[in-house]
């Protein structure tokens, strides 16, 4: 049985390049990274990772990547938070602006936070004598 010779190209393949996000129709600027969106929400980045895996905030784990869209942080923003996360009592609050000075990146004198606190205090009870 006779061989037949194989012929083989010499031309390179050309690689096409992968459509970019616009092809989706998803402008590459509208969508953030991890520290993009902290930096844009004015915020630190361990912060909002938190509130991120806690399911608090818009986003979408991406290659192992958190990933933001402008879009939904902005309908996220305007809505109001949810009254179950609001505190209810004096106590409540006290704690949560504690906890929040505790992963705060500017860390508050323990008498700045309770002179803050003595301050919501203030303002609470004369609003109230006013009603």
């Amino acid at each position: 049985m006779p061989t037949i010779p194989i012929k083989t190209s010499t031309r390179t393949p050309v690689k096409t390049p992968a459509p970019g996000p616009e092809a989706n129709g998803v402008d590459a600027r509208e969508v953030m990274t991890l520290a993009e969106a902290a930096a844009w929400l004015r915020v630190p980045e361990e912060g909002l990772r938190a509130d991120v895996v806690a399911g608090r905030i818009p986003a979408r784990l991406v290659a192992g990547e958190w990933r933001f869209s402008k879009a939904a942080l902005v309908v996220w923003f305007s809505q109001p938070e949810p009254l179950e996360n609001r505190p209810k009592t004096g106590a409540q609050l006290v704690a949560r602006i504690q906890e929040i000075n505790r992963n705060s990146r500017y860390k508050e004198t323990p008498e700045e936070v309770e002179a803050f606190i003595a301050e919501l205090y203030k303002i609470r009870k004369s609003v109230w004598s006013e009603g």
